[in-house]
C-alpha cells in the first residue's frame, strides 16, 4: 500500500527538522562564540549536531556537519585551545574534525545495528 501524500509531507518535514536543529545548534554555539570572548571549546555542542544528523540522514551528512562544527569552532577562535599552540590551528582544526567523525561514524553504526 502507497503512503498518502500528507504522510509522505509529514515525513519529509520530521526528516528535515533534524538539519534544522543541527544548524541553529552551530549558530547558536557560532553566535555565542561571537558575542563573548571566551568561545565554546567543549566537543559536545558540535558532537550533538553532528551525531543528530547523522542518526537521520547517514554518514555523508554527518562528515558535512562535522566540517561544519570544526569551521564553526574555528570561526569564533576555539582554536588554540591552548597558548602554546599558538599557529597549529591547522592540526587542532583536523584532530578536532577527526574526534567529530569519529562521533558520526559511531552514532551511523549505532543506528544501523539498532535497526
Amino acid at each position: 500500500m502507497k503512503p498518502r501524500r500528507t504522510e509522505a509531507l509529514l515525513d519529509s518535514a520530521w526528516s528535515k527538522r533534524h538539519l534544522i536543529v543541527a544548524t541553529a545548534i552551530l549558530l547558536a554555539v557560532g553566535l555565542y562564540g561571537s558575542m563573548t570572548t571566551t568561545p565554546v571549546r567543549s566537543i559536545f555542542p558540535y558532537a550533538f549536531a553532528a551525531g543528530l544528523v547523522a542518526w537521520k540522514h547517514g554518514v555523508a551528512a554527518g562528515f558535512l556537519f562535522a566540517g561544519l562544527g570544526t569551521l564553526s569552532a574555528l570561526a569564533t577562535g576555539a582554536f588554540p585551545s591552548n597558548e602554546a599552540l599558538r599557529g597549529h590551528e591547522l592540526g587542532e582544526g583536523l584532530y578536532t574534525y577527526l574526534k567529530l567523525s569519529a562521533i558520526v561514524l559511531g552514532v551511523a553504526l549505532g543506528n544501523r545495528l539498532r535497526q
